[in-house]
C-alpha cells in the first residue's frame, strides 16, 4: 500500500519519519562500525601475511577513527532530506578498505573480496530506503573493487573476475529486493497509523490517548493492542442495570470489544463483540463499530437494536471494502430497557442467571456477523430477554470458551454456565467476574486470545 500521489502532506510526513529512520539506524551502524572492523583483525592476525599485517592494522585504525567521526556527526546533527548521504559515507570507508586489502592480497586472485558482501548486506538491509539507493550504494562497492584491482591489483584470469563480480552483483540483487520489500513494509505501517488517527480525528475529534500511542510505538501490534485497550469504558450504572466488565488482552493483540452508551435521549445501551484478525486494521475496525453504534443511538431515539445493526454493518461493511481487508465481527447491540433486554446481532450465547429460581438460562444467539454482506435485513431480528430484579446476564468472548488446559480441552461453554451459577449471587459484581477468572485460570495453560466478561444486573 503506498501514499497517495496528490496527497502532498502525507507524503511530507512520511518522508520526515523515514528520514529519522534512517538517520537512527545510521547511528546503529556506526557503532557496528566502529565495533567491527578493528575486531577483524584478529582474523588478519591468524589467516593473513605478517609483512602486510601493520598495513591492515594501519587500514584498520584509520576507517574506524573516521567511522567514529561519523556517528558523532550523526549524534550532533538532525534527520534531514540528506540522512541517505551517511550510508555512502560508510560505504565508501569500509568497502574502500576491503578493497585496499584485496590489491594487497593481489587483486582479483584474492578471495578477500567476499568481505565486501559483509559492508553490502547490513548496509542496504538495515537503512530504512528506496531500492534506487540500495541499487547505486551496491555498484559503489563493486565499482570501487573493479577499479582498484584493475589499476593497483595483480594479474588475475578472466574466470577469476567473472566468478567475483557474479557473486557481488548477485548480492546486490538480492538485497535491492529486501530493501524495496522493507520499505514498502514501512510506508503501509506509516499510512496505517496515519489513516488510524485522521480516521480518529473525523469520527470522534481524536483520542488523545491514542495519538499518545501512535506517538510512543513503533510495532504495528503494540499500537493495536493499544487501541484496543483505549477504548473501553468505565463500569458504570445504566439506568436500571449495574454494568461491570473486564477485558484481558493476550499477548498477541486479538480483537475483542465492548462499550456502554447512555445517549442523550436517556436510553442505554450495551454492545459486545469480536474482531477477526489482529493488528492495527481491527483496532480500526473496532474504532469504527465503536463510533457508528455511538452515533446511530444518539442519532433518534425509539431506534431497535436491530435498526441499529443493520446500519452499523451498512457502514462498517462499506469501510473495510474501502481498506481492502476482509475483517468480519461478530456483535451483539442491546438495549436496555427497565424490564427487559433487547438483543440484536450474532455473538456467543447469553447466560442468564434468574434470581428467583437461583438458575442459570442460556440463550440461543441468532442472527448475522458484521462485515460479512452488505444488507443484513432479514438475517437478524429483536431477542427479548424479560429481566427482573436480581437477574444478572453473563455476556463473553470465546477467549473464555476455547481456553485449553494441559490434555487440550476447553473450558466451554457448560462449564462457564456452571461456575457462572456458583457465583452469580455475589454483590458487588466486580467478584463474580474475579470469580470467573480464577475459575478459567485454573483450566487455562495459557492465554493465546482476548479475553472479555461483561455483567449487567438489574437491581431496580
Amino acid at each position: 500500500m503506498t501514499l497517495a500521489p496528490d496527497d502532498n502532506g502525507a507524503k511530507q510526513r512520511f518522508c520526515r519519519y523515514r528520514d529519522a529512520l534512517i538517520h537512527d539506524w545510521m547511528k546503529i551502524l556506526a557503532i557496528l562500525g566502529v565495533v567491527l572492523v578493528p575486531l577483524f583483525l584478529l582474523l588478519d592476525y591468524i589467516t593473513m601475511p605478517e609483512e602486510l599485517l601493520r598495513r591492515f592494522a594501519m587500514y584498520r585504525g584509520s576507517v574506524t577513527l573516521a567511522v567514529a567521526l561519523l556517528y558523532i556527526l550523526l549524534r550532533v546533527t538532525r534527520p534531514s532530506r540528506w540522512s541517505f548521504i551517511y550510508g555512502y559515507i560508510f560505504s565508501i570507508l569500509v568497502c574502500g578498505m576491503i578493497v585496499l586489502m584485496t590489491v594487497d592480497l593481489g587483486g582479483f586472485s584474492s578471495a578477500y573480496y567476499a568481505g565486501l558482501m559483509l559492508v553490502i548486506f547490513p548496509v542496504n538491509v538495515l537503512l530504512p530506503w528506496r531500492a534506487i539507493h540500495s541499487v547505486f550504494n551496491g555498484c559503489l562497492a563493486v565499482g570501487l573493487y573493479v577499479v582498484a584491482d584493475l589499476l593497483l591489483g595483480g594479474p588475475f584470469t578472466s574466470q577469476a573476475i567473472v566468478n567475483n563480480l557474479y557473486f557481488l552483483l548477485s548480492s546486490v540483487v538480492i538485497v535491492v529486493a529486501m530493501s524495496e520489500t522493507r520499505y514498502r513494509l514501512i510506508e503501509r505501517e506509516f499510512h496505517l497509523r496515519t489513516e488510524l488517527e485522521d480516521t480518529n480525528t473525523v469520527l470522534e475529534k481524536s483520542r488523545a490517548d491514542l495519538k499518545e500511542a501512535r506517538d510512543r510505538l513503533w510495532s504495528e501490534m503494540e499500537v493495536a493492542q493499544r487501541i484496543q485497550t483505549a477504548l473501553l469504558p468505565k463500569n458504570r450504572r445504566l439506568g436500571a442495570y449495574e454494568a461491570e466488565a473486564t477485558m484481558l488482552p493476550a499477548q498477541e493483540v486479538g480483537g475483542d470489544y465492548y462499550d456502554f452508551l447512555e445517549t442523550r435521549h436517556g436510553e442505554h445501551w450495551v454492545a459486545v463483540g469480536d474482531v477477526s484478525g489482529h493488528g492495527v486494521e481491527s483496532g480500526l475496525v473496532m474504532m469504527m463499530t465503536q463510533t457508528t453504534i455511538s452515533s446511530l443511538v444518539n442519532d433518534a431515539p425509539g431506534r431497535s437494536p436491530t435498526e441499529v445493526f443493520v446500519q452499523a454493518n451498512r457502514v462498517i461493511r462499506e469501510n473495510v471494502s474501502r481498506l481492502g481487508g476482509g475483517q468480519y465481527m461478530t456483535l451483539n447491540i442491546i438495549r436496555l430497557d427497565d424490564d427487559k433486554l433487547v438483543v440484536a446481532g450474532k455473538h456467543q450465547d447469553l447466560l442468564v442467571w434468574r434470581a428467583l429460581r437461583g438458575k442459570v438460562e442460556i440463550l440461543g444467539n441468532e442472527g448475522s456477523w458484521i462485515g460479512v454482506v452488505d444488507d443484513v435485513r432479514g438475517a437478524t431480528e429483536d431477542l427479548e430477554v424479560p429481566m427482573t430484579p436480581g437477574d444478572c446476564v453473563l455476556l463473553f468472548t470465546d477467549g473464555a470458551t476455547e481456553a485449553m488446559n494441559t490434555a487440550g480441552q476447553m473450558f466451554g461453554q457448560a462449564r462457564l454456565a456452571e461456575a457462572f451459577g456458583r457465583v452469580a449471587g455475589k454483590v458487588p459484581l466486580r467478584e463474580v467476574i474475579a470469580a470467573l477468572r480464577d475459575e478459567l485460570a485454573l483450566h487455562q495453560v495459557k492465554r493465546e486470545d482476548d479475553l472479555t466478561f461483561v455483567l449487567l444486573a438489574r437491581r431496580a
